[in-house]
């Protein structure tokens, strides 16, 4: 299954145009994880300037699978 990963706070979103094919749930939740880790590191004393966002995967039909704080 195709997931996207959106970036999200409120109304504004940054849309993932591309995805990543993944086998279920569980595998879609582990790359999101290891891609906020790779946001943190990348942001770091920054990440007060990422405040109330979140990444936010959705399947194929745009449906919200779950969602991960990013602060």
């Amino acid at each position: 299954m195709r997931c996207f990963f959106n970036l999200v706070r409120g109304d504004e979103v940054i849309p993932d145009p591309v995805g990543i094919e993944v086998e279920d749930i569980m595998q879609a939740h582990a790359q999101a994880l290891r891609a906020v880790e790779e946001m943190r590191e990348e942001i770091g004393d920054d990440i007060a300037n990422w405040e109330d966002w979140r990444l936010e995967v959705v399947d194929s039909g745009g449906r919200a699978m779950f969602s991960i704080e990013l602060t």
